[in-house]
């Protein structure tokens, strides 16, 4: 948690919010560490806090550890984030927001000769956050932000690449969690694509194409083919194992 971000609970909720807003906006960032949503959020309310210091200020509460606080205001769905003005809630939103759409959201409640931010944070693009998002473990949110693309942008090579890894930790989710050969070894082969480890993940798709066509419908061969088209045709993995993988079929 950085310097503009501080944490806040039950004992201090009073001072730190409800007395504070009769000074300025605080914005409450109800979260929780499993949230997918809540860890891509939470750097986008950093940059926000930065450029509102002395203007507004941005707590979070963890609603596991503070599931009283969490009862009081009602949260159903998180990342929920409030903002109290005057010692009152005051505005409300649920889900991911960019920085610009936060800043926005705040800037009615700054008082007028603030209202406008000295220097506007650099905006991420939705494939950043689509990025963020599959790195915090919630592919799901990274499909929707990449299907929310204009048509323009869902053929560029960062979304492709995207949309696979989307799919390996799909994937990775689904297969079965036991101790079948066959399991194990599309779990490495998903793992080591996650990881970046291309080679591994490469080897270990051919070597399931070669024991199991038939197991989850030809899954090794058509990991490996969404691993080619991930990495593209210069990559050595690629014409490596394109190579064997003629040999094996042919």
């Amino acid at each position: 948690m950085s310097n503009a971000v501080q944490a806040t609970g039950l004992a201090t909720f009073e001072k730190d919010v409800l007395e504070a807003s009769h000074h300025l906006p605080v914005i409450v960032d109800f979260w929780a560490t499993w949230c997918g949503p809540c860890k891509t959020l939470s750097p986008i309310l950093e940059t926000v806090a930065a450029s509102l210091v002395g203007r507004a200020r941005v707590l979070k509460v963890d609603t596991d550890a503070e599931q009283e606080l969490a009862r009081q205001f009602q949260i159903r769905s998180i990342p929920t984030v409030m903002l109290f003005r005057d010692g009152k809630l005051a505005s409300q939103f649920v889900g991911l927001q960019p920085a610009h759409a936060i800043q926005e959201w705040v800037a009615p409640f700054l008082a007028p000769d603030e209202a406008a931010p000295a220097a506007a944070p650099t905006e991420k693009s939705p494939e950043d956050l689509a990025e963020e998002a599959l790195r915090a473990g919630d592919p799901a949110t990274t499909r929707r932000l990449l299907d929310e693309l204009p048509a323009d942008r869902q053929e560029t090579e960062r979304v492709r690449g995207l949309r696979v890894q989307v799919y390996f930790a799909e994937e990775l989710r689904e297969v079965s969690a036991g101790t079948a050969d066959l399991d194990a070894l599309y779990r490495e082969g998903l793992t080591a694509a996650g990881a970046g480890a291309h080679g591994r993940a490469a080897e270990a798709f051919l070597t399931l194409t070669t024991r199991s066509r038939a197991y989850r419908d030809d899954a090794g061969r058509l990991a490996l083919l969404r691993l080619f088209e991930w990495l593209g045709s210069p990559d050595p993995v690629v014409q490596d194992y394109r190579r064997r993988l003629g040999h094996l079929l042919h």
